[in-house]
């Protein structure tokens, strides 16, 4: 695993919002019956937090992302994730699933300001004005396939690749510009 160090952001830029890119975070993709209640048990009992709805985000601690209709992604501290992984795995033991740890595999970027869903708005194919906190979608960023979430008025996460992380920065950086911002859109 990546070597962490004691820096809350990799990088950061500043323009009319905020970008930074978080130090390895923990993430660990969970595959299942989602409507199990052993694994909705389990998920409580391990991870401290409840399962979340269609297309939202358990914001905790330990958050927990709906990704697909049979798919959870654990977002954790980067040091914890082998402890919940074999915590979980003894609770799922005669459950049908499959536990990933996809740290090492993504990039956590946090996008910040008054006119943060401009950014979006930019880059994705997204209607902007009907998104709530902890509503995460899945989509692209130009290029990239990123997913993301308000965790309030003007504050989002977004996830991508860590192979695309150099791109998705610049992408961020070049669309927070001071002078590119747009306005009412």
């Amino acid at each position: 695993m990546s070597d962490t160090s004691k820096k809350e952001f990799k990088r950061s830029f500043s323009g009319y919002v905020e970008i930074c890119e978080n130090m390895p975070t923990g993430m660990i993709t969970v595959r299942g019956d989602l409507n199990s209640r052993k694994l909705k048990s389990a998920f409580s009992k391990v991870v401290g937090a409840t399962l979340p709805k269609e297309r939202k985000v358990t914001l905790a601690e330990n958050s927990i992302a709906w990704m697909s209709p049979d798919e959870l992604l654990i977002i954790c501290g980067y040091d914890n994730v082998s402890d919940l992984m074999k915590k979980l795995q003894k609770e799922l033991d005669d459950q049908h699933h499959m536990l990933v740890n996809v740290s090492d595999a993504r990039a956590v970027f946090e996008v910040s300001g008054a006119a943060m869903v401009e950014i979006i708005a930019k880059l994705a194919p997204v209607n902007v004005k009907t998104l709530e906190i902890g509503e995460i979608r899945r989509t692209h960023f130009s290029q990239v396939a990123a997913a993301f979430w308000l965790t309030s008025e003007q504050r989002m996460k977004l996830i991508c690749f860590s192979s695309v992380a150099d791109y998705m920065f610049d992408l961020l950086k070049t669309s927070a510009v001071v002078n590119s911002k747009v306005g009412e859109f």
